[in-house]
C-alpha cells in the first residue's frame, strides 16, 4: 500500500510540474499576441489535449519508475 501512494503521489507531482511548465512557457510566449476569443478556445484546447497528455506521460514515467525499481531489487 505504501508503494502505490508513493508512486502515485510521483504521478500527480509529476503531471502538475509538466503543465505548470507548459502552462508559464505558453503565457510568456504565445498570451501576450493572442486577443480575448483566441485566448479562450486556446485554453479550451489546452483542456482538451495537454492535461490529458501530460497525466498518461505521468502514469507512463511512474509505471518506468516502479519497473525499474523492482528490477534493481531482485537484482539484490
Amino acid at each position: 500500500m505504501k508503494t502505490l501512494l508513493v508512486y502515485t503521489g510521483l504521478t500527480l507531482l509529476n503531471f502538475i510540474v509538466c503543465f505548470f511548465i507548459f502552462n508559464y512557457s505558453f503565457n510568456q510566449q504565445a498570451t501576450p499576441f493572442l486577443v480575448e476569443e483566441q485566448r479562450v478556445e486556446s485554453g479550451l484546447l489546452m483542456l482538451q489535449t495537454t492535461l490529458p497528455a501530460y497525466l498518461v506521460w505521468s502514469v507512463i514515467i511512474s509505471l518506468m519508475f516502479y519497473w525499474i525499481a523492482r528490477k534493481l531489487k531482485s537484482n539484490r
